[in-house]
């Protein structure tokens, strides 16, 4: 993303995500919020390169540690995102389906 430890220390991730992808990884932090310390959770997202000039891809993991979340962070490929997307959409479990905004989806999807 081109950003230095010392410039992300401090600096909630929520400043980073892409606009369409706040809804969704909201819920997602919300959801692991009232967890216990064995759930997980996985969002792909877009965070802003420190350029300013566009976003990169990231699949994370997410786990409760404490009051916050801890975030193993992947760079991926555009084509990566679409797949894992789509593969996360297909575990979700039974009940109130998670909807994505039409940003989100990818063209020809």
């Amino acid at each position: 993303l081109g950003y230095g430890r010392g410039e992300l220390l401090g600096r909630s991730w929520y400043r980073l995500l892409h606009p369409e992808d706040l809804g969704h990884v909201a819920r997602q932090h919300l959801r692991l919020a009232g967890a216990g310390a064995e759930a997980r959770g996985e969002v792909v997202t877009r965070l802003q390169r420190k350029d300013g000039l566009g976003w990169t891809w990231v699949y994370t993991r997410l786990r409760p540690e404490g009051p916050a979340l801890l975030a193993h962070n992947f760079v991926i490929s555009e084509a990566e995102a679409w797949c894992l997307r789509q593969q996360l959409a297909a575990e979700v479990p039974p009940g109130p389906p998670e909807t994505f905004s039409p940003g989100l989806d990818f063209p020809g999807a």
